[in-house]
């Protein structure tokens, strides 16, 4: 699965190079205040560069969320662990006391 996904994000980002290399007009960028004449080469290489990165931390960001949760519930099996070995532990000692038999008298 994972050459799969890699072939097909090697695929897209060559289509997107050849999208932006065969547009690559003079054009003019607005943004707020900012006024910006550039190729539109750059203008689509940089609009799919920042699509990856949000698109890239909020992957991060949801398997750093599962690996806390899982973090947490592997402290929470290890606490239950111990409750329950220390739960049987006097059940141990009360069943070794009754299955001990008491000592005999020497005879006389």
């Amino acid at each position: 699965m994972l050459y799969v996904t890699l072939l097909f994000t090697l695929v897209f980002a060559f289509l997107i190079a050849a999208f932006a290399l065969q547009n690559s007009m003079i054009v003019n960028v607005n943004f707020m205040v900012w006024n910006l004449q550039t190729s539109l080469v750059l203008v689509i290489l940089g609009a799919a560069t920042l699509g990856f990165l949000m698109a890239l931390s909020l992957q991060l960001y949801g398997q750093m969320k599962l690996r806390y949760q899982l973090y947490k519930a592997g402290a929470h099996i290890k606490k239950l662990e111990e409750q329950l070995a220390q739960a049987k532990q006097p059940e141990a000692t009360q069943d070794a006391a009754i299955s001990t038999p008491p000592p005999s008298n020497p005879p006389v």
